[in-house]
């Protein structure tokens, strides 16, 4: 029998000390895929890349909040991205319906839309780039934090420097 009336593991070891054991091996394994960014990137190749992030409609306080050269932070996980290489501020783009009900684009008074170009190294991955263990890929909506601002912002581009 495996487990004997005294509660010992093939008759030599305690049940109850053998799950502890299997629990601390695997808090130190789940600490060393931490401590090594998820061990998502483990053997792959890092390489540099430029992702750009677009939002439809912010503040003007948001637009004179973000600087080239600025840090670039996942406001959610506070993984560091890069830093701010290019910044493209427009007229807000709001979608609307006219009378005919058709869709149409138009404009808010008072918000902008803003592209913010960063520059990251990452892993390239089937679906994005890895960037500290998290994907990042086109059309993927989050909010960042960029200078001294924080805004929602979805993945417009993603290309190899």
């Amino acid at each position: 029998m495996i487990i004997d009336k005294n509660a010992r593991l093939f008759g030599k070891i305690n049940i109850i000390d053998f799950f502890l054991i299997l629990a601390l091996i695997g808090l130190v394994a789940f600490g060393a895929m931490q401590l090594r960014g998820g061990g998502a990137f483990i053997g792959g190749e890092t390489k540099e890349f430029i992702l750009s992030f677009f939002t439809e409609e912010t503040y003007a306080f948001n637009t004179q909040g973000i600087n080239i050269g600025d840090n670039v932070f996942d406001h959610v996980l506070g993984n560091y991205l890069g830093t701010v290489y290019n910044l493209e501020v427009g007229p807000s783009v709001v979608w609307n319906t006219d009378r005919y009900g058709n869709t149409v684009q138009s404009t808010k008074e008072g918000f902008y839309s803003m592209t913010i170009c960063v520059r990251v190294v990452g892993t390239p991955s089937e679906h994005g780039v890895l960037v500290s263990g998290n994907r990042y890929g086109v059309g993927i909506g989050r909010p960042i934090r960029a200078g001294a601002n924080a805004i929602q912002v979805r993945t417009s581009a993603l290309r190899e420097v």
